[in-house]
């Protein structure tokens, strides 16, 4: 599986729930009616029920509630009224606390927006892209989460619980991810192998036998392939808009339109800004200046500097993981090295279409050679050959900087 994966990947450029436990209370718990105890017996049974349904459902209803709010707000693409006190009660009593408890900055922004689309303080279409979007990369943080708990769960030989998170992210996946990497692979002309919606779901395939196996070394190693897939998805979606909004200047379109699509763009990046910052903080928090609307004008955007400065940041995450790699396995912490080996290889993927336009294709698909050569190496522990691919995948991303 492991090699088959990886090759599948790279091969186009070579709830827990939670348990109620009835406590007793003593002579007094003696003293009641037996009826009453079974009814009290089953009222706990249905609440331990529900809460564990919660728990288990909790993405799929998520996503309704979303759907929900998605149907009201897109009365604004039709020049429609929009019940804006609906949206936010929708929000409020289905997904607020949700969303609270992932990243508040993430609450902040769609309540303002909410508030300012009813206010008319802010396009109707401003306000539903902000909020759409930044959904979205609350889902992304959650599906982050959800691996976390999942693999934990795993590790604890927690297997039918581990399942249950592993379903949730499965939802994600069909519901969010899966049909905006479509977006991205049609924006971009990526197809078969090459495709992010098919990275995404090889990467499920690969997580999903671990788990089914029991294996929770695997499984951890694997959920970089499903996360940093997504990742992909996210950031080609900021750097899109960059693109269209440059090109739109062009046409001439109106602000309005050029703003919806930089609400987008910031949406969008709100995902991955964290990670990014560890790459190389000063570029991503001039992404972030750029995206933001109100402290850049759309019309100045231009592409180029957005994907320079993605390439700084990744080609920083890309660096830092093959720094971290040669420890780990000096530690002989083998779980620790693969799962950073394939971080770096799926961040290194990432950038296909900079490697392309900069090297071209014959010398970008050396560098994917290396990195799966890398991650062989590192697998089977051989520090020296896995040096030498190293060194030959930094020289590559390198010129991305020139």
């Amino acid at each position: 599986m492991k090699k088959r994966e990886l090759r599948r990947i790279f091969a186009s450029f070579l709830v827990a729930s939670v348990a109620l436990t009835a406590c007793s209370s003593g002579g007094n718990e003696a003293e009641k009616p037996e009826e009453n105890k079974q009814e009290e017996k089953a009222a706990e049974d249905q609440e331990e029920t529900k809460e564990e349904a919660t728990e288990e459902n909790a993405a799929a209803e998520q996503t309704s509630v979303v759907g929900e709010m998605k149907a009201e707000l897109d009365k604004a693409t039709e020049n429609q009224e929009v019940d804006w006190d609906l949206v936010i009660e929708k929000y409020q009593s289905g997904l607020q606390n949700a969303v609270n408890e992932v990243n508040g900055e993430f609450d902040g922004t769609i309540m303002a927006a909410l508030e300012a689309g009813k206010s008319g303080d802010m396009d109707a279409n401003i306000a539903r892209q902000l909020v759409d979007k930044t959904v979205q990369s609350y889902f992304y943080q959650k599906q982050k989460s959800l691996h976390k708990e999942a693999a934990e769960l795993l590790a604890e030989g927690n297997q039918e619980e581990a399942e249950k998170a592993f379903e949730q992210i499965k939802h994600l996946a069909e519901n969010v991810f899966i049909p905006t990497a479509e977006k991205r692979d049609n924006y971009y002309e990526l197809s078969g192998e090459a495709s992010i919606a098919e990275n995404i779901s090889a990467g499920l395939e690969a997580q999903e036998e671990a788990l089914s196996s029991g294996n929770a070394d695997d499984f951890n190693v694997y959920i970089q392939l499903t996360d940093k897939s997504v990742y992909k998805s996210y950031y080609l979606a900021s750097a899109s808009y960059a693109e269209k909004i440059e090109a739109a200047v062009k046409e001439g379109k109106e602000e309005a339109e050029l703003k919806i699509m930089q609400a987008e763009a910031w949406g969008f990046y709100q995902a991955i800004k964290g990670s990014l910052s560890g790459g190389d903080e000063e570029a991503a928090n001039k992404l972030n200046e750029l995206f933001s609307l109100d402290a850049t004008e759309p019309a100045s955007i231009k592409a180029d500097e957005v994907n320079n400065l993605f390439n700084k940041a990744i080609v920083g995450k890309i660096k830092s993981y093959h720094e971290k790699v040669p420890t780990s396995l000096d530690e002989e912490k083998m779980v620790d090295a693969k799962t950073q080996a394939l971080e770096g290889n799926m961040f290194l993927k990432a950038l296909q279409i900079q490697l392309n336009g900069k090297l071209g294709e014959d010398k970008a698909q050396e560098a994917f050679t290396h990195a799966e050569e890398w991650f062989n190496a590192v697998s089977e522990g051989n520090k020296e050959e896995a040096k030498t691919h190293s060194d030959a995948i930094i020289e590559s991303v390198d010129q991305l900087l020139q």
